[in-house]
C-alpha cells in the first residue's frame, strides 16, 4: 500500500510541476580533441558517442547540447550539427556530422539534462528554402521567425545555443552569426539572425532552452565592436586571451555552491583571420568550492580576431525529486535503527 501511494503521489507532482521535483545533471564530451581523422577526415564524416549519466534519472530526462569550444580553417565553407539521440533514464548518444570542407579538428559539447516541470528543451532545423535572406547577398542582413512553446509558461524565459551551421564565407571577410531575443510571451518569442558582409547561412541548428522555473538563473553575455579589448589583440599568439564576467550565485541557492549546474554555450561570433584557422572557446567556472561568485568567460587564441562574441549561460542546483528524498529518509531511519539494534547487541554481549 505504501509503495503504491508513494507512486502515485510522485505522479500527480510531476504533472502538476512541484517546485521539488527537478532532477538536473551535466557534462562535457570531447570527443573530437585533434585527433586524425578530424584533422585528415574523409567526408561525410559521422560518428557518435554515448554518454552515460553519472546517477540515474528517476524518468527519460531532456537533454539540451551547446558548444564550449571549436576550431576550424580559415575562408572554408563550414558544414557541422550534433544532435541527441537514444535518451533513456541511464544516458544518451550525441551524433556528430561533419561535411566539410572546413576541417574541425576540436569541438567540446557540453550536456546538461533534466527531468523539470517548468523548463523545456527545443531543436530547431532553419533549412536553406527558411533563411531566403541569410543565404545570399551582401552586407548586414537580418530575418524573423518565432519560437513557440507550450502555454503551461506564465513567465517564461528563454536562451539560445549554435549547435550546428552550413555557412559559405569564400568572399567574405568575416564568418558571423548573430541571435536575437525578443519579448518573450506566454506562447512565443520572436528571434532574429543577421549576419553580414558575404557571409551566407544556408542552415542553422538552434538549441532552444525555456524555462518559468525561479530557481533557474539564465541569461546572455557579450561583447560587440570592441576592437582594443584584450581578448582581442594578437599579439601575444600563444596564450588564450579571455573577456571574464562575474555573477553571484543567489542566496536562495541551498547547496554546495561548487555543486550546481553551471553551464555555458555560444550564441553567437563575428570573427576573422589573417592566417590560421579560427579558434573560439567559452567556459564557466567557480572562483573556488566554499565561494558563491563564479565566472562566465569567452576568448580566443592565434590569429582569430573577435569582432563580436555572444554567450549563454545556465545555472540551476542539482535537486532531487521527492520519492527521492523519502527513499532516502527511509534509508536513513533504517540505519538508524539498526545502529541500535546493534548497540543493544553489542551492550548484551557486554554484561559478564
Amino acid at each position: 500500500m505504501f509503495i503504491i501511494v508513494a507512486i502515485l503521489s510522485i505522479s500527480v507532482l510531476g504533472q502538476l510541476g512541484y517546485d521539488g521535483y527537478t532532477e538536473w545533471q551535466s557534462g562535457i564530451d570531447r570527443t573530437i580533441n585533434r585527433q586524425s581523422k578530424f584533422i585528415e577526415p574523409v567526408y561525410p564524416l559521422q560518428m557518435f558517442t554515448r554518454v552515460q549519466f553519472p546517477r540515474q534519472f528517476s524518468r527519460r530526462p531532456q537533454v539540451l547540447l551547446m558548444h564550449e569550444e571549436i576550431e576550424w580553417n580559415k575562408n572554408r565553407n563550414i558544414n557541422y550539427q550534433t544532435f541527441v539521440s537514444d535518451v533513456t533514464v541511464k544516458g544518451f548518444y550525441i551524433n556528430y556530422l561533419i561535411n566539410g570542407p572546413a576541417i574541425i579538428p576540436v569541438l567540446r559539447v557540453r550536456w546538461v539534462a533534466f527531468v523539470d516541470s517548468e523548463a523545456e528543451v527545443q531543436y530547431i532545423n532553419y533549412q536553406f528554402e527558411d533563411l531566403i535572406r541569410l543565404r545570399q547577398g551582401f552586407g548586414t542582413r537580418f530575418q524573423d521567425f518565432m519560437v513557440q512553446y507550450y502555454l503551461k509558461y506564465p513567465t517564461p524565459r528563454i536562451v539560445a545555443f549554435i549547435v550546428g551551421a552550413e555557412i559559405e564565407v569564400y568572399d567574405s571577410l568575416t564568418t558571423t552569426i548573430q541571435i536575437q531575443l525578443g519579448k518573450p510571451t506566454g506562447s512565443a518569442t520572436p528571434v532574429r539572425f543577421l549576419t553580414r558582409d558575404r557571409c551566407h547561412i544556408n542552415t542553422l541548428r538552434i538549441a532552444y532552452f525555456i524555462s518559468s522555473d525561479y530557481s533557474t538563473i539564465m541569461g546572455t553575455l557579450g561583447s560587440s565592436d570592441n576592437y582594443f579589448n584584450q581578448f582581442l589583440d594578437t599579439e601575444n599568439k600563444m596564450k588564450l586571451r579571455v573577456q571574464r564576467f562575474e555573477r553571484e550565485v543567489p542566496s536562495t541557492f541551498i547547496f554546495e555552491s561548487h555543486q550546481n549546474i553551471l553551464a555555458q554555450g555560444i550564441t553567437g561570433f563575428d570573427v576573422h583571420s589573417k592566417a590560421g584557422n579560427f579558434y573560439i572557446k567559452v567556459g564557466g567556472e567557480y572562483v573556488d568550492k566554499t565561494s558563491s561568485t563564479f565566472h562566465c568567460a569567452y576568448g580566443t587564441r592565434g590569429d582569430t580576431v573577435l569582432q563580436y562574441m555572444e554567450v549563454s549561460y545556465i545555472l540551476h542546483p542539482p535537486a532531487q525529486p521527492p520519492y527521492q528524498m523519502l527513499i532516502e529518509e527511509n534509508v536513513t531511519e533504517n540505519q538508524e535503527e539498526v545502529k541500535i539494534e546493534e548497540q543493544q547487541l553489542l551492550e548484551k554481549s557486554l554484561i559478564p
